[in-house]
Order: C-alpha cells, then structure tokens, then sequence
C-alpha cells in the first residue's frame, strides 16, 4: 500500500513538472556564433583629441548626437562595425542577432550596393588609401553608411549628397572635424569615379557602335574621353586583328585587316579595392535596439563597351576593250580571305 502511494506521488509530481515545463514561454535559441556582443570605445583625431558631434537632428522620431557629445565607435565580438539607425540607443554588454537586422532587410537593392560600395571604398576595404587616424577613417566611412542608409544621399550612381543632416552631425562650425571630413570627402571621390566610365562607352554590350575609317593601309579610329577616366581603365578587343592605345584622353583602335562583322572592345576598370572572396558583410539587429552591420565584400568588376566595324559594301566590274570584244579575257580578283576568276 505504502508502495502505491509513493508511486502515485511520483508520478503526480512528475506530472506537475512536465505541466510547469510546458507553461514556460517559448524562446528562440541561438548558438554562441549567432549572436554578438556590442562594445564601445572613444574616438581621437589625428592630434590625439577625442571627436564629438557637431550638431544634433530628428531621424525617424530618434535623437541623434547632440553638440559637444563624445562619437564613439563600435563593435561586434571586438570587429569593428557600423550603426545603421542614428539614434536608436545601444549600450556595452548588449546582443545582437547575427544576420537578423530588420532595418537592412527592409533596404532597397540599390541602397545596400552603396553601402557596400562606401564599406569597400572606405575604413573597411581602403584604409591604407585615406588620410587621417584610424577613428577619423571609421568616422568617415560611418557618415556615409548613415547618409545612404536614410536617403541623405542617392543610392546609385553618382551618389548625389540630397540632405545634409547627416552630414551636419559631424563636420560644421562647432566641431569641424576636419580629418574625418578630408577622408569622408576622399571616399566619396572614390565611389564617384568607380562608376565612371568613358564618355563614348557603354554599360551595356551592344549599345554603341561604330565604323573605322581606311586610310594609308590600315583601318583606325580615335576617340576623345570627356570623363578623362581612360587612365583608369585597361581594354581588351575580342578581335585579335584589333588594337587598341591610348594617350592622355584619347583611344586609338585600329586594325590592318577588314572585321569579319563587329570587334567588341572592353574596358575594365583597374584598382577597384579587393577584400579576400570569403569576406561578407553581415548585419546584426535586435527590434528593441540599435541594428549594426560588420564586414566588407567585393563589387562586381566595372566594366564598358563599344563595338567597332569597318566598312561594307558592293563593287561592281565591266570588262572592256579597245575593239569591244571582251570574250575570252579573264582576269582574277583577290582580296582578305577571297581569290577568285570571275
């Protein structure tokens, strides 16, 4: 008897317990990789004085800033990263969700591309090319995040500056922050150039055509670049036959032989910034904080094109002679790729 009671109450307890393990909420679990932990340190110009905020605005109902204060820099796991929402609060010790950020989701293709572009141009693909201290490149590269990430400035090519709000929360009359301006500037040049190509190419293969001239044995033709942005780019012809120099702002193509139809000329653009293939960038959020992002990823290679043909047409042959009698007079006519007794 006193068996059975002890085995009921066993089995009642065991029973509450599962009761009180199935009332617990359900919550999702990560494993230590999918989550990173924020830190915080101060920023220094190149003079060793901390940077602080020029101004402060209203972005999307949050603070951003406020003159005087400290502009610290951030990171993930001790990487470092970039704020995608001005004024949405963050503190040390805080998680983030890795690759769980509702504000990069929700931004348009075009706005993500700028973002890489400005990660891949600045502090985290190019910083050996930017002037300043390392806080004043981060500081450079973090206002342009903010700018495309809010429309301050446009998302494709050529990244026009629409607002300045942004922009006025780190470089203006109270704090100039002119080293972190000078680099911000630099990378902007450098994203306005990469999507330069030159004034007589085209993005799209089969856009531009056109005719060389034939003159002294040999078939050519010039073209002066507006953009002068030649310098810039290497070219290639998919004709053997075809040529291809330039000098100072002017290409030259030429060829000895007629094109069998259209030779496409390519132009690569040289010294894009190249981070290792298995680099990424990846964006952290949590709903109640501050969404970041972290990494950097190559662009796709800028490339343009133009076609080139030389020129088509018919000629028309009469035999003739002194008496007017032409039968039995043969004659052979040769040509590139074509010998024949008409």
């Amino acid at each position: 008897m006193k068996i059975r009671k002890l085995f009921q109450r066993a089995a009642a307890f065991a029973l509450a317990a599962v009761t009180a393990l199935s009332a617990v909420p359900a919550t999702t679990a990560f494993a230590a990789g999918d989550i990173g932990t924020i830190s915080f340190t101060h920023t220094y110009d190149g003079a060793g004085n901390t940077i602080r905020y020029n101004s402060s605005a209203n972005i999307g109902g949050h603070t951003a800033g406020g003159t005087g204060e400290y502009k610290y820099r951030m990171y993930v796991d001790g990487e470092t990263a970039f704020c995608l929402q001005p004024g949405v609060p963050l503190k040390t010790g805080n998680t983030l969700a890795k690759a769980s950020s509702n504000t990069w989701n929700a931004l348009s293709a075009d706005q993500k591309k700028a973002v890489g572009l400005a990660l891949l141009y600045g502090y985290q693909g190019n910083s050996g090319n930017l002037s300043g201290s390392d806080d004043e490149k981060w500081l450079a590269t973090q206002t342009l995040v903010w700018e495309f990430v809010t429309g301050c400035r446009q998302a494709a090519s050529p990244y026009s500056q629409t607002s300045t709000t942004v922009y006025s929360l780190h470089f203006g009359s109270n704090y100039a922050n002119s080293g972190a301006r000078a680099a911000y500037d630099q990378i902007v040049s450098f994203m306005t150039r990469h999507s330069t190509i030159p004034s007589f190419m085209s993005a799209g293969k089969k856009d531009i055509t056109k005719e060389l001239a034939y003159k002294d044995g040999k078939y050519s033709l010039t073209l002066t670049d507006k953009n002068n942005s030649l310098s810039e780019y290497s070219f290639t012809s998919s004709d053997s036959n075809v040529k291809v120099s330039k000098s100072g702002n002017k290409l030259t193509i030429t060829s000895k032989k007629a094109i069998d139809g259209k030779a496409r000329i390519t132009a690569t653009r040289n010294n894009t910034p190249t981070v290792s293939s298995e680099a990424k960038m990846i964006a952290y959020g949590d709903p109640n904080l501050q969404d970041v992002i972290t990494g950097v990823e190559n662009v796709d290679t800028m490339t343009a094109y133009i076609n080139v043909e030389t020129p088509t047409g018919t000629v028309a042959l009469k035999k003739t002679s002194e008496d007017g009698v032409v039968a039995g007079i043969s004659f052979t006519i040769k040509g590139d790729g074509f010998n024949t007794r008409p």
